[in-house]
């Protein structure tokens, strides 16, 4: 009688390359949370006696499976073909790098967001990673990363303190209150929960859409629904963050859209919401009476951003340069509250245009077009408000990691 192969079986019967390329990308998704990372230098990272963390560039502990990953998918990479005007572009991209004011910050960004463009092209393309056994692998390493994050998030609340040193998870000292977020809960104030990532925006982000990715892949398993939706609600809740509660909303409406026909006017109706309205309402709103620190960072943030691209319309001023010039291009009155806020725009499309002007976003256009992924702008709906609303999507390495994963499994 022919029994069924156990997934351990058919494991065994992978040939010793796809058996590495799979453990590889079982622990590159089961890493790329930790912010755990080594600095590769301190020269030019400090901004007015400031050390600012976007500006040093690192090595992440990712990156130790990921580099190698990818030198074993060098003949799936060689299969790519990208049209020589793109290439152009992305050359003359690379050449104004040079020029940035840390060339160094932007280098070492560029090369996260190009190692996990190759990843992402060689598990969309390749069929190994669409196997039943990829995927269990993959179900099981997010699993694993909701269960960590969720419960280094509980540890770090109840006790207001982290489980264990920096060099074991990457977890943020929460010892250091000067640079830790609080927020006032009806029982008091609390510092909030930063799982092992480096905010507690980003630990919220990373497991809600993990928890909706495998709310996708375990439709039928209504327990599991339940409870990834009941924890993503609490870790919102803990950390406080509206972007990520926004993203379980529009995950309802992606599954509304789904069974609408004529859908693109609405589409794009949410992107002009969420990409040009929510910024202009966001300013008009500190200009009455309200009065919310986030918000008048944000604007004042927004403000200096479009100030950067007009005076750098066509290159930006450089990839992850934007704290290294925040103080050039705030304008405002108050101007040093944001100078000490060294933090990116929030707002993907700013940033885009500050960084990289006009010739990044023609880049990104070409990028999607290059991914070739189906239904692309309707997916995308899912992560407007991290797009609109915060920047670690593409200034932080878990979030290019998070994008990848996205897209792949959505």
């Amino acid at each position: 009688m022919n029994l069924k192969l156990t997934w351990l079986a058919r494991f065994s019967e992978k040939n010793t390359l796809d058996v590495i390329r799979l453990l590889l990308f079982f622990f590159i998704i089961l890493t790329f949370s930790l912010n755990l990372f080594y600095k590769i230098s301190l020269d030019g990272a400090y901004v007015h006696g400031l050390l600012v963390d976007y500006l040093i560039p690192k090595v992440y502990l990712a990156e130790f499976f990921l580099i190698p990953f990818l030198l074993l998918s060098l003949a799936q990479l060689g299969k790519i073909k990208l049209p020589t005007g793109f290439c152009f572009l992305v050359i003359l991209f690379l050449l104004r790098q040079l020029l940035s004011d840390s060339a160094l910050a932007a280098f070492t960004h560029l090369l996260h967001l190009i190692e996990f463009f190759l990843f992402f092209k060689v598990i969309n393309r390749d069929a190994l990673f669409q196997s039943k056994l990829a995927k269990k692998f993959t179900a099981a390493a997010l699993l694993m990363i909701i269960v960590l994050q969720s419960f280094l998030a509980f540890y770090q609340f109840i006790f207001q303190k982290s489980l264990l040193a920096y060099q074991f998870l990457g977890e943020t000292n929460l010892r250091d209150l000067a640079n830790i977020s609080r927020a006032q809960f009806s029982f008091g104030e609390k510092i909030l929960p930063y799982g092992s990532t480096a905010h507690p925006n980003i630990l919220a982000g990373i497991v809600v859409i993990l928890s909706i990715l495998l709310i996708q892949k375990a439709s039928t398993v209504l327990w599991l629904r339940f409870l990834l939706i009941a924890n993503a609600l609490l870790i919102v809740f803990l950390t406080q963050s509206l972007s990520a509660l926004i993203t379980l909303i529009l995950f309802g409406v992606y599954l509304l859209l789904e069974k609408v026909k004529d859908k693109k006017t609405i589409i794009v109706l949410i992107y002009y919401f969420f990409l040009l309205f929510l910024p202009y309402l966001l300013s008009k709103l500190i200009e009455t009476s309200f009065e919310n620190d986030s918000i008048e960072r944000r604007v004042y943030l927004n403000q200096a951003a479009l100030e950067m691209f007009k005076e750098n319309t066509f290159f930006g001023v450089g990839i992850n340069n934007f704290t290294l010039n925040l103080e050039k291009y705030s304008t405002q009155i108050n101007s040093r509250e944001v100078v000490r806020f060294i933090q990116p725009v929030h707002n993907l499309l700013f940033l885009f245009l500050a960084e990289g002007g006009l010739l990044l976003l023609v880049l990104v256009w070409l990028m999607i077009r290059q991914l070739k992924i189906d239904k692309f702008y309707q997916k995308s709906l899912i992560i407007l408000a991290l797009a609109s609303l915060d920047h670690y999507l593409f200034s932080q390495f878990s979030g290019l990691g998070l994008l990848a994963i996205f897209y792949f499994l959505i």
